[in-house]
């Protein structure tokens, strides 16, 4: 991420943040890792006592 200093709407001084190409990257692949593992856990938890 990279922040700045600057000025919101109502005249403050306020920190301004965006994220970086390679935190953008970052972000894409831990929600691919997020995702994953999410559906691992939902066909956990969809499977029934016999099929445990």
């Amino acid at each position: 991420m990279e922040g700045e200093w600057g000025e919101s709407d109502n005249k403050r001084k306020a920190r301004f943040y965006r994220l970086t190409t390679t935190g953008r990257r970052r972000l894409q692949q831990e929600a691919r890792n997020w995702n994953r593992m999410a559906d691992i856990m939902a066909g956990i938890l969809d499977t029934t006592p016999e099929e445990a």
